[in-house]
């Protein structure tokens, strides 16, 4: 259900809103290098959030794959590039990257693409 995702990303963003109370260095060296990294260089912040859907998959990270799948329709990314990202994560990491496909495809299911 789309309803789940959600869910995983409001828990994401309201824990790690919290973790700048008891780690606030670590959490905001993180936000920081997370705000370096998107933005468009010799790889477009759309290609980037691509990237990072495949990693997700293969880390089998639900709340990463939501945020960045949500951060790549921000960016512009179309449904088959969304795909094809994840069906590169499948080629690295097989059935149980496959089985975490469900929560990128629920992300574009609550929010669209183009």
């Amino acid at each position: 259900m789309p309803e789940q995702v959600e869910e995983i990303l409001k828990d994401f963003e309201t824990y790690f809103a919290k973790m700048r109370r008891e780690i606030p260095e670590t959490r905001d060296a993180f936000s920081n290098l997370l705000s370096t990294v998107h933005k468009d260089g010799a790889l477009s912040a759309r290609h980037k959030e691509l990237i990072c859907v495949a990693i997700s998959v293969y880390s089998h990270c639900d709340s990463c794959m939501v945020y960045h799948t949500k951060q790549a329709i921000e960016a512009g990314a179309t449904k088959a590039e969304i795909m094809e990202s994840c069906a590169a994560a499948i080629v690295m990491g097989g059935g149980p990257a496959a089985a975490q496909v469900r929560y990128v495809m629920k992300t574009i299911e609550r929010w669209g693409t183009k």
